[in-house]
């Protein structure tokens, strides 16, 4: 039945095309297009044990972080090979910053048009920005995400939609990448704006069993006010009950990261990072700085990482504006150790994984502490 329907898709579509004298195929079949299915699939236990003043929910929850994607390709002139990505987020993702949209749908991961040869390549969709990719692969593995990532102050990019983005061929051990883009998550709506856009670019260079990288980005960032709401009571209709409006403000945002990672004798191997952020309104500046350091070991097929990665406190010039006014993630000091037993076995990699996350709340200036441990297995196909 869901072939049937696939076909009668197909020939809905072919009779749409027909008047344009194009003649659609169907796609991995016969079409002279390469096209690929990927994925990962990844399924984990993890138990929440806090002592968060906040928060003292404690217990398990069951995370699916499986993902799907499709890429075809094709050479379109000689040494210009034509790439198109589509891929899904995380099945249990939630990205609130793009209005709660759900992270599993097609398209919230890598989803792009490309152009490549032995010139380089050209991106031009949603893709990791340049100096993201060093953030996230190697220093926030395993387990330090939540403060060398998405911790702090928070003034780098991600994965942006609105993005065109070139990665250089290797001159021998050295490389590039740079890119430009819009804000994507503008206003918290998901929808881009001409007033924020930023430009980033990275350079790694590796020679024997050692690689060093850098990354630096540079943007403006929009945030929405909020407008004035009333509430009125029917017995005084005359004097509602109102909260002013907040107005929006813009930041001009600046990061930088430095690192190496190394691979040393006997199976051990070492990564460590430094990482600078700052935003700036005009009116107040926050400044932060973070590093993560890892260690790891394998013996053939069993592995072992210990990582620690810290946010040191932000600094603020400027007004006295609170964090929770500017909606910032956590200027307090932060640090999270996190070490991660696996195995790799017929493509099959089991994994435990045990992290303390400390963090000052912003606000009271209370010291919060998360015990998190995670059981899981991936496997990539």
């Amino acid at each position: 039945m869901e072939n049937k329907f696939f076909k009668t898709t197909l020939l809905g579509a072919a009779v749409a095309l027909a008047s344009s004298g194009v003649t659609a195929k169907e796609v991995g079949v016969n079409s002279d297009f390469n096209v690929e299915v990927y994925g990962v699939a990844a399924i984990s236990t993890v138990n929440y044990n806090t002592t968060d003043n906040n928060d003292k929910s404690s217990g398990y929850v069951v995370e699916n972080e499986s993902r799907i994607g499709f890429r075809a390709h094709k050479e379109m002139f000689e040494n210009v090979l034509i790439t198109m990505q589509i891929e899904s987020g995380y099945v249990d993702s939630t990205d609130w910053s793009h209005g709660g949209v759900s992270g599993g749908v097609l398209g919230f991961r890598d989803t792009f048009i490309g152009a490549s040869g032995d010139w380089g390549n050209v991106r031009v969709g949603r893709v990791l920005t340049p100096l993201y990719e060093i953030v996230d692969w190697p220093f926030s593995n395993p387990g330090l995400g939540s403060v060398f990532d998405w911790g702090g102050i928070n003034s780098h990019y991600d994965r942006q939609s609105n993005q065109v983005r070139y990665d250089s061929p290797k001159f021998g051990g050295f490389s590039f990448a740079a890119s430009a883009g819009r804000d994507d998550n503008a206003n918290g709506g998901g929808a881009a704006t001409r007033d924020a856009s930023f430009f980033g670019a990275n350079a790694k260079y590796s020679f024997e069993k050692i690689t060093f990288m850098g990354g630096v980005e540079s943007g403006t960032r929009v945030t929405a006010g909020t407008d004035k709401s009333c509430v009125f009571d029917p017995d005084a209709p005359a004097t509602p009950d109102c909260t002013d409006a907040v107005a929006g403000y813009d930041d001009d945002t600046f990061a930088y990261i430095v690192g190496f990672e190394a691979s040393l004798p006997a199976g051990f191997g070492i990564a460590a990072a430094y990482k600078g952020e700052e935003l700036d309104n005009g009116a107040r500046k926050y400044t932060q700085d973070s590093y993560s350091v890892i260690g790891q070991y394998w013996n053939g097929p069993i592995g072992f990482k210990l990582g620690y990665a810290a946010n040191l406190k932000a600094d603020l010039s400027g007004t006295t504006t609170s964090a929770s006014a500017m909606n910032l993630n956590q200027t307090e000091e932060s640090n999270t150790i996190s070490a991660q037993l696996m195995a790799v076995h017929n493509g099959f990699v089991p994994y435990l994984r045990v992290a303390g996350r400390t963090f000052t709340d912003k606000d009271s200036g209370v010291e919060d502490t998360d015990i998190v441990t995670r059981v899981g297995l991936e496997y990539g196909f």
